[in-house]
């Protein structure tokens, strides 16, 4: 089995990464994916956490080094497939992010930016948005995901960040 920590939309607000590191410490997670804004702040993360943490630019990183716009990452025998998601219309991101992902042989599509945890399963696809744990736009008071994968099968977990504290 193989569990990914998923954070997006942190801005700034290190000690919410720390939140989320000290909460799954004993969870055995195998990579991190920040899913844009800050860079900095994923880079950050890496400093705190021994697995990968992988990220991609949101739109309000421009401080350089830049992260990729996308990634698309290994998993057992499918791909993750990871942006921001800005670049997409509002109204139909689920789906284009979807087929983008799909056509690279990914089954895990992650994206951020809306600040709003969201996830889908569409077919063997799972659509995950893990929303933000700094600046939640939900009325969640913020969240983190953490998604499983074990035969062929994804689970998704959202971790309020008010059940952490």
């Amino acid at each position: 089995m193989k569990r990914i920590g998923i954070i997006s939309d942190t801005h700034g607000y290190l000690d919410t990464i720390d939140l989320a590191l000290d909460a799954t410490m004993d969870q055995d997670i195998d990579m991190w994916l920040h899913a844009g804004d800050y860079g900095d702040d994923a880079r950050y993360m890496q400093t705190r956490t021994d697995v990968p943490v992988y990220a991609v630019r949101g739109n309000n990183d421009r401080v350089q080094p830049l992260e990729p716009k996308e990634q698309l990452i290994p998993l057992e025998d499918t791909y993750i497939y990871m942006t921001h998601g800005h670049e997409v219309s509002y109204d139909k991101r689920i789906q284009e992010l979807v087929h983008i992902g799909n056509a690279m042989g990914a089954r895990l599509i992650v994206c951020g930016h809306s600040h709003i945890h969201k996830e889908k399963l569409l077919g063997d696809t799972l659509f995950v948005n893990p929303g933000s744990i700094a600046l939640p736009r939900d009325g969640s008071g913020g969240t983190f995901a953490i998604v499983t994968y074990a035969n062929g099968i994804f689970n998704v977990d959202v971790k309020p960040k008010k059940e952490i504290i």
